[in-house]
């Protein structure tokens, strides 16, 4: 049964016991350190443009999701969900086998893919 939040989000993962989105804005300063070992105690730091990175559609904004659940059957790798929105696909998938504990898993989500 797919986890429906409190606040009426359905989210079509089964057993999920815990969704966590978090968006965040790509900066406008784009600079990346180039500095190398060859630089002399004391000296500046080299930074130079990096490539561009606006996020899906240049939004600029890139959504990640971590969606807990319980059980052996995580979302396939590559497979997309929406969450806020925004179409999201799963990045990774990790089952937990403990002694004396439910078996549970956790899977992320990312927006920015192409």
């Amino acid at each position: 049964m797919p986890l429906t939040s409190s606040q009426g989000n359905a989210y079509g993962i089964a057993g999920a016991t815990k969704v966590t989105i978090k968006k965040t804005r790509s900066t406008s300063d784009n600079k990346l350190d180039a500095s190398t070992l060859s630089l002399a105690h004391g000296a500046d730091r080299v930074y130079e443009d990096g490539l561009t990175d606006n996020g899906p559609g240049g939004e600029g904004i890139t959504v990640t999701v971590a969606v807990e659940f319980l059980g052996d059957t995580a979302p396939a790798v590559g497979s997309t969900n929406t969450f806020g929105g925004v179409v999201c696909k799963c990045i990774d998938a990790e089952i937990s086998n403990e002694a004396g504990a439910l078996v549970k898993g956790v899977a992320n989500f990312t927006s920015d893919y192409t």
